[in-house]
């Protein structure tokens, strides 16, 4: 792949990664979905959200809390064939609530993307919050009142319409 394709590569992913979170913060349901491929998939611990379907059935539920995310630090390393990408970046998600605005998750996207028809879109995206150190089995999604009442209706969500990541053992 010459340095003009890559660059232009480069500046494709940073648009897809901002459509992504613009998407998701002005209740763009279907927008967001469509950044996805066909059967792409959203993880999180154990569980992803698979299909354009069930994420911008997601995305929907997501519109009830009121959100913002800061991503940033997008790091993505485009393949040899110019055909695939990985990488990762930073999130913060602030949820308005009556007691002001509250940070509801800290965490990193791990994401795996490909091109298709000249067009890059998300395979799957991994979302991990950072843990406690001293007690990563602390429920930190839902440790702030006001933040955990919003942070309740994703974790119904993802009980609905996730499943099982065949490739992960169970917990």
């Amino acid at each position: 792949m010459d340095e003009i394709q890559q660059l232009k590569d480069r500046l494709a992913i940073s648009d897809l990664l901002a459509r992504y979170t613009l998407t998701i913060d002005s209740n763009d349901a279907r927008g967001w979905a469509s950044l996805f491929t066909p059967n792409g998939r959203f993880e999180h611990g154990n569980i992803m959200i698979r299909g354009r379907e069930k994420l911008k059935r997601y995305a929907a539920v997501h519109s009830k809390l009121g959100s913002r995310h800061i991503t940033s630090s997008p790091l993505h390393f485009i393949s040899e064939d110019g055909q695939s990408a990985s990488g990762k970046a930073t999130t913060v998600e602030i949820i308005a609530t009556r007691s002001g605005y509250r940070i509801s998750a800290v965490g990193e996207y791990r994401d795996k993307l490909v091109k298709i028809d000249n067009n890059w879109l998300i395979e799957c995206r991994r979302g991990e919050e950072v843990k406690l150190p001293e007690d990563p089995d602390f429920p930190i999604l839902s440790a702030d009142p006001d933040a955990g009442k919003k942070m309740k209706i994703l974790i119904d969500a993802w009980d609905d319409l996730g499943e099982p990541i065949p490739e992960l053992p169970q917990k």
